[in-house]
């Protein structure tokens, strides 16, 4: 078989076999929402996305999908994501406590967990505990901002402009109500 015959027997078996993807971007004020479509030939998995911040800063939102465990019986987890360039910490360190104040004056507290992707590049991300991601995602839908504090103090404030836009976006998306965030 000579390297013509191989290549287009190659290229026709990835083209048979590959998943078929499709991306939109929503910007609803300060947040942005990416869906992205994936046709498996088995099943269509879709991937809902939303996010403020990035270009530098961290991000904070979330990531849910219709294969999931969806609202109104598992609400997702909002994240703090926080990027290093390589050779540099996170100023978020592994276990540490952060405290996500809204200006409202209630607050939540977040465990981070950090470390290295696949790159190399250090990472930080918040989680909370399960039986508060309902709580947290209904102060960011009543909330104007986010302030969020680490042991060293001030780590980010994210805006809310636009999350009760974004999130409706996401539940229409992937097929959950938003009773129990969204009055």
């Amino acid at each position: 078989m000579n390297f013509r015959s191989l290549a287009l027997l190659s290229l026709v078996c990835c083209a048979g076999t590959s998943a078929q993807a499709a991306e939109q971007y929503f910007d609803y004020k300060d947040w942005t929402v990416l869906i992205e479509t994936v046709d498996t030939g088995e099943d269509l998995r879709i991937t809902c996305s939303m996010w403020t911040g990035g270009d530098g800063d961290p991000t904070v939102g979330f990531s849910i999908s219709n294969g999931d465990a969806l609202p109104p019986g598992v609400f997702p987890g909002v994240q703090l994501t926080e990027r290093a360039i390589r050779g540099y910490a996170t100023v978020l360190q592994n276990d540490e406590k952060v405290n996500f104040v809204f200006d409202d004056g209630d607050s939540a507290q977040a465990t981070v967990f950090a470390g290295f992707d696949e790159d190399g590049f250090a990472f930080a991300k918040t989680n909370f505990p399960f039986e508060n991601n309902q709580i947290v995602l209904q102060a960011m839908q009543r909330n104007g901002q986010i302030d969020i504090v680490g042991p060293g103090g001030l780590v980010y404030t994210a805006s809310l402009n636009g999350f009760t836009a974004s999130y409706r976006k996401v539940a229409e998306q992937c097929g959950f109500p938003v009773d129990g965030v969204i009055g």
